[in-house]
């Protein structure tokens, strides 16, 4: 079972194990001990099902639960932020306190800094206004 959710080359039998999925299956707790096939079974498959969710971009708007908070975010300061620039750290701040984003503020600045990148080669249609040095690619000769 470990063998199956780990490596790289059973991606198929992943798949269908992930399509196996029920849910609102839990692991008993209350057991003194448990096989390694019922926690990957209940517990690793209901991590790699979230895990998923979370890092796979939708069909319908193309974004991630993490950028959807930070456009959510911004739609709701709305005004404000039109008026004014405002900085990462701060945008972050704001997303984390309105969202309930608990992965990190340097994910959230580095997902808004994503969002705002407009160089060829970001893939990206930016939804926020580049003011300032969103990675860009320029690049300095050292002749």
């Amino acid at each position: 079972m470990l063998d199956m959710a780990f490596n790289k080359k059973k991606a198929d039998d992943r798949k269908e194990w992930l399509r196996g999925y029920v849910q609102g299956s839990f692991m008993d707790y209350n057991k003194p001990q448990i096989a390694v096939s019922e926690f990957v079974n209940s517990e690793l498959i209901q991590f790699s099902m979230a895990d998923n969710i979370r890092s796979l971009p939708s069909a319908i708007d193309g974004l991630k639960p993490g950028l959807r908070k930070i456009i959510y975010s911004c739609f709701k300061k709305g005004a404000k932020l039109i008026k004014e620039e405002t900085k990462v750290a701060q945008l972050a701040a704001m997303v984390a306190a309105i969202s309930m984003y608990h992965h990190g503020e340097t994910a959230l600045a580095g997902s808004i800094v994503g969002l705002a990148q407009d160089f060829v080669g970001s893939n990206n249609m930016n939804m926020l206004r580049p003011i300032g040095q969103f990675g860009t690619r320029l690049q300095v000769n050292m002749i």
